[in-house]
């Protein structure tokens, strides 16, 4: 299994699709989530560019490191598995943890980053995303990390989607349990989470961002975007009608086709 050792010693697992002489995508998934979440995209993306996935620092097959994390050292540890894949520059596009992560990549370090996606993401925690991101703290402390990932998934997916593929979705279920963060993994994400403030900083950016949101999203709803969006300008937004955090499992044609439609624009 492919391991990328990151500068402090860490050893990150991914996986590089698609032809490597091609243009590189670094896909960075959100919090306790592996890469393979981003397979779907990966089969619709990798005929046009070089798909690199992971799992973070302390999920699925990545090392743990004590906690506490931040969001500014998992951008060095995307920013050193890039140097070990010969990757100077990439597109990034990012989900919840991974947006802010990608945003502060394009930040520090603007001539590595080609463009940007934000999806289901925010600017910093404040007012109701320190309340609803504050409740993954307490869902893990007090129940663990088997109790976490049961009982985030109705604050992740949308009522009508869970009730209409509820046997899918406890099969999803059982292969995040198997491709869990350890819980000092999950702890230090989502205290990089409650630590994440890029209010400031943001209007910095010159990538090329693409903005994007479940419609009905209630960890980071659509004001939380709709701040991103108005904080970077010259950014695109789009909504996807009736889907919850995880628009790219609930609506994985559309979020396909607006992504890589708007990914071939900046190529």
């Amino acid at each position: 299994m492919p391991h990328a050792k990151v500068r402090d010693g860490t050893n990150i697992y991914y996986e590089s699709h698609g032809d490597e002489s091609l243009p590189g995508l670094v896909l960075i998934r959100g919090t306790g989530a592996d890469g393979t979440r981003w397979l779907p995209q990966v089969r619709a993306y990798e005929s046009e560019i070089r798909c690199v996935i992971f799992d973070g620092r302390g999920v699925g097959r990545s090392e743990t490191t004590p906690p506490p994390y931040s969001v500014a050292g998992m951008a060095g540890d995307t920013f050193d598995l890039m140097d070990a894949l010969g990757i100077g520059a990439a597109h990034l596009s990012g989900s919840s943890l991974g947006g802010a992560i990608g945003l502060r990549m394009a930040v520090d370090a603007p001539e590595r980053v080609l463009s940007l996606q934000m999806h289901s993401s925010w600017l910093g925690t404040h007012g109701f995303s320190e309340f609803s991101l504050g409740l993954l703290k307490a869902h893990l402390t007090s129940g663990g990390v088997e109790h976490y990932y049961a009982a985030t998934m109705p604050m992740l997916i949308s009522p009508g989607f869970m009730s209409r593929n509820f046997e899918m979705l406890m099969n999803i279920l059982d292969h995040m349990r198997a491709n869990a963060a350890s819980y000092d993994g999950l702890l230090g994400q989502i205290e990089a989470n409650l630590s994440y403030d890029m209010r400031a900083e943001a209007h910095n950016v010159s990538a090329p961002v693409l903005v994007t949101v479940g419609e009905v999203d209630v960890v980071l709803p659509v004001q939380c975007s709709e701040e991103i969006h108005e904080a970077i300008g010259g950014s695109d937004f789009h909504v996807f009608e009736g889907a919850g955090h995880l628009s790219g499992m609930e609506s994985p044609d559309e979020f396909n086709r607006v992504t890589l439609d708007w990914l071939r624009r900046q190529l």
